[in-house]
């Protein structure tokens, strides 16, 4: 059965929209318009590399190759289930309806320890503490199983001065792709979306459109030498707190150390 998560930031932001939302509510949590589009089969660079992970609990997540064996996604895919952690199970790029050009058997997981220790449950959701926050990034060992695999994208790979030039450079523009939702068995992309704030403790604020199954999708600069990843998307406000504050990424200055 597949699942959809439901994360709460507490007092701030959950990682997506609620199944209950009417669609004037999700318009507003897509800061007035839905400027998602649908990525056409096969997935071209630099949307090959974006796949989705699917837990043994069955709940889903975007993920991206940056290495051959190798993806990044959010931490909290794999607390969903209280009482346990939920690990990977299956990752698969170039999802389209029942096709998928590669799928890789996920060997295991690596997020920061801070992370889980900020988190609890209520009522059935996942909370998130504020100072956790910054640590809702995992990287997730692989093994190809069949299909062909795509290339992977590139990872940006300097300090906090180096990304705050690039994001300049690049016009303050992301964009973010990932299997949403409302539409988990295709690949939607939000291009040219505004990156509104790196803040000091090295996560974005950020516009780009995202649902639930975007948690752990990546946000991604064009630069003169490529598309290269510096996020993945964590958590959104409710609809009622969309004035409030802009969707949540972390950077990859938060990554836990590589596997």
């Amino acid at each position: 059965m597949k699942r959809h998560l439901a994360v709460l930031l507490l007092a701030l932001a959950s990682v997506a929209a609620h199944a209950d939302e009417t669609p004037a509510q999700r318009n507003i949590l897509f800061f007035g318009h839905d400027d998602r589009q649908f990525v056409p089969p096969p997935y071209p660079a630099p949307f090959a590399p974006v796949g989705q992970l699917t837990t043994k609990a069955g709940n889903l997540c975007t993920a991206t190759l940056i290495a051959p064996d190798l993806a990044i996604t959010a931490a909290h895919c794999f607390l969903m289930e209280p009482g346990h952690r939920d690990d990977g199970a299956w990752f698969k790029t170039g999802v389209h309806k029942d096709q998928y050009s590669a799928r890789y058997q996920v060997l295991g997981q690596v997020f920061h320890p801070k992370f889980q220790k900020g988190t609890f449950f209520k009522n059935g959701d996942l909370y998130i503490l504020p100072e956790a926050s910054p640590y809702d990034m995992a990287w997730i060992k692989l093994k190809l199983v069949d299909g062909t695999a795509p290339a992977p994208m590139k990872l940006f790979s300097g300090d906090r001065k180096a990304l705050e030039a690039a994001i300049a450079q690049a016009g303050n523009q992301v964009t973010q792709a990932g299997y949403a939702g409302d539409h988990d068995d295709v690949l939607t992309t939000h291009r040219g979306c505004a990156l509104s704030k790196l803040r000091r403790d090295n996560t974005i604020l950020h516009r780009c459109d995202t649902l639930s199954g975007d948690s752990g999708s990546p946000i991604w600069l064009d630069t003169p030498t490529g598309p290269q990843l510096i996020a993945t998307q964590s958590s959104a406000p409710d609809w009622f707190k969309r004035k409030k504050i802009d969707n949540i990424g972390v950077t990859v200055l938060q990554a836990p150390p590589r596997p």
